[in-house]
């Protein structure tokens, strides 16, 4: 690693190091990276991609950084386009653009909550609001992605509901996308995991959350038929052997 890089990796894992808050930890590695050069940011990926485990700061760094670029497709494009032009392939994988259609579905039912008769959108928010144990698993299925915005945030889900609401199928992409936009639940392995599994996440989120992968999953959903191809591609990628450099 070229003393350059190590110096700005070190720098990052520093201003992060301190802060708990799995929001303010994105917002601020979000502005880092506002205010620099894509070859710089595509360097920090190079680097973290290129010791998987060697350090947990370092694999928290990328986990951030990739987390913090999901939505930012021109500035993807950037940092991909400076990657080829260096021979940084691996970054050009994870992190370039994609465009894809997903299965199509039909529109969801709104779930059945007990009443004469169906709730308005707005009644829906209020009940998300609900702790009520039996109330949150019914919202959980619920298709509108405003409902499961505010139900991300009750206090009563806990990251076993969020696991079941990234695996069902068909679920609008919409919802999985709001998921990802939550701070506090992205951060939570078993969440991603369950967020590549699926394939109603398009590849353009689902490939960068496959860099982040341990290892063991990672060589298994290499080997899962039922993943997309290029989704098993870049599974296989992060299961092969790394020696650090």
């Amino acid at each position: 690693m070229k003393a350059a890089e190590t110096d700005l990796v070190g720098r990052m894992t520093r201003q992060i190091s301190h802060v708990r808050d799995p929001s303010v930890r994105i917002a601020l590695v979000r502005d880092a990276l506002g205010g620099m050069a894509p070859g710089d940011i595509a360097s920090v990926i190079q680097t973290a991609l290129n010791q998987p485990g060697a350090a947990p700061a370092t694999d928290d760094l990328l986990l951030l950084v990739l987390l913090a670029l999901l939505d930012q497709r021109e500035e993807r494009a950037a940092i991909a386009h400076a990657a080829m032009r260096s021979g940084l392939a691996e970054v050009v994988l994870f992190v370039a653009p994609r465009d894809e259609s997903v299965p199509e579905t039909r529109p969801s039912r709104v779930p059945d909550f007990g009443t004469s008769r169906p709730l308005t959108l707005g009644e829906r928010k209020s009940v998300a609001r609900n702790r009520d144990r039996e109330l949150v698993a019914r919202v959980l299925r619920d298709p509108d992605p405003s409902v499961i915005a505010i139900l991300l945030k009750n206090p009563a889900v806990t990251e076993t509901d969020m696991v079941r609401l990234c695996a069902l199928r068909p679920v609008n992409p919409e919802v999985l996308r709001t998921v990802l936009r939550e701070p506090r639940w992205v951060v939570r392995y078993a969440v991603r995991r369950a967020l590549v599994q699926n394939p109603h996440l398009p590849l353009d989120l689902a490939i960068p959350l496959a860099a982040l992968l341990r290892r063991t999953d990672a060589r298994a959903f290499a080997e899962a038929p039922d993943l997309r191809p290029a989704l098993r591609e870049a599974c296989a990628h992060v299961a092969r052997d790394v020696q650090p450099s």
